[in-house]
Order: C-alpha cells, then structure tokens, then sequence
C-alpha cells in the first residue's frame, strides 16, 4: 500500500508536470516591414518618368517586382526569429503588396535585423509556394534550374542616340543577395511594430560596380556574369527608414 501511494504521488507529479509545461507559450507580437522604392530621394514613378544613373543613362521603369524571404531579428548577436513563411512579392507599383506582415515574433528588445532579396534556398524550387495571377511571370524556368525570379526590374533606357531596353532578371540560389541593418525595434504583446525599409534603385547601377546600359547587355536572364553584377550591387540598395 505505501508503494502504491508513491507511484500515485509520481504520477500527480508527473500530470501536472507535464500540463504546466504543455500550457506555456511565447508571449508574442507582430511585426509589419514597410518597403518604399525611389531614385537618389525622388519618389518611384512608372511609365513615363526618365531617371539618370551614374553612367549618365536615361531609364524608366516599366517593372519592378521582388521577393523578400527569411526575415531574422537579433539581440547581442544572437538569432531569436526567423521567418518561416513563404516569400512575398512586393511591388513597386502596387502599395498594397508593399507590406510585410511577420506574427509570432517573442516580444522584446531587438537591435539588428537581415532579410534576403529573392526565395531562400527551402522555397526555392518548382512550386514551393503559390503566385497570385499577376506574378506568375515570377516563375524561374524550370529548364534553367527552377524556383522562382528573386527580382525582375525592367524598362527602357537612352543615353545621347543609343536606346534600347533593359530586363534585370535575377534568379538561381547563388545569387540571394541577403542584407542586414543595426535597428532599435521593441516587439510587444499583440501589436504590430512597424519598420521602414526603402530601395534606391540607383543603386542597381552603381557601387560596387558601374552598370552603363551602352556597354553592358541589360538582359540578365541566363548571364552568370551580368546577374553577379547586379548581386553585388544589390548588397546597397536598401536601407532603413529613420
């Protein structure tokens, strides 16, 4: 009989035990990473509107649509979220898809964040994740490798009599161009924290490379070469917002 009330006593433990620790979850917040585009300060506009590079070129955009994927949040060097859903299309044309919504990150002080351009290696291959209708050109051609473009930004350029178009197409896992930024971001329980982030799309064209539009090819899709530029280049085009 007292053996058998020290194994009823262990399993009460043992109950409870294990209820108590079933029942504890994160405190948790959101987080809401807002993307701007503009060029050298001056607002991003479509159609029409020329902007000069640094190699003194002529462009308009016509297209600029991207991935952004693993989102991470750091404290004192250590990594406490990463985001696991899949990528998102932003669009520079359409402010609705320009938002990021990231839930479930601990709440707590964080001082750096990082983020990739493109799909991160885990969702990047043939269907990994659905597009909407008007992203289907985000396919990366299954002939060349699969997964998903990271970055189409497309247009016409000029520069003195020469003219011709451009198409900076960036896709494959090598070329994931992940960039990260000190911040002073508080999460707190169930509100969104938001957090500004803006691309320069001069930035495309210059530092660390000089892409001049009369002497480089302005199609990417399949040069090694060209798309390398473009990844390196594309380690400077983002910022955050003050």
């Amino acid at each position: 009989m007292k053996h058998l009330s020290k194994i009823s006593v262990l399993l009460l433990v043992l109950l409870f035990g294990c209820k108590k620790e079933d029942n504890t979850d994160p405190v948790t917040g959101n987080l809401s990473l807002k993307f701007d585009h503009h060029v050298d300060g001056q607002v991003l506009s479509f159609e029409d509107t020329y902007y000069s590079n640094a190699a003194g070129n002529q462009y308009r955009v016509l297209m600029l649509k991207y991935l952004i994927s693993g989102v991470s949040l750091y404290k004192d060097g250590k990594r406490t979220f990463r985001q696991t859903t899949p990528p998102q299309v932003i669009s520079g044309r359409y402010a609705d898809t320009q938002t990021l919504l990231l839930k479930g990150v601990t709440v707590g002080d964080y001082d750096s964040i990082s983020f990739s351009l493109g799909a991160v290696r885990e969702f990047n291959y043939d269907n990994a994740f659905e597009l909407g209708y008007d992203d289907l050109g985000m396919y990366w051609p299954t002939s060349m490798g699969g997964g998903y473009h990271f970055m189409r930004f497309e247009g016409h350029w000029k520069d003195g009599a020469d003219y011709g178009g451009y198409a900076f197409h960036i896709g494959q896992n090598e070329n994931l161009i992940t960039t990260g930024f000190p911040v002073d971001v508080t999460i707190e329980q169930s509100v969104s924290t938001h957090l500004g982030v803006e691309m320069n799309l001069n930035e495309w064209f210059d530092n660390p490379h000089l892409y001049d539009l009369k002497i480089e090819s302005g199609y990417t899709m399949g040069d090694t070469i060209k798309m390398n530029m473009l990844v390196q280049n594309g380690h400077n085009v983002f910022r955050i917002k003050d």
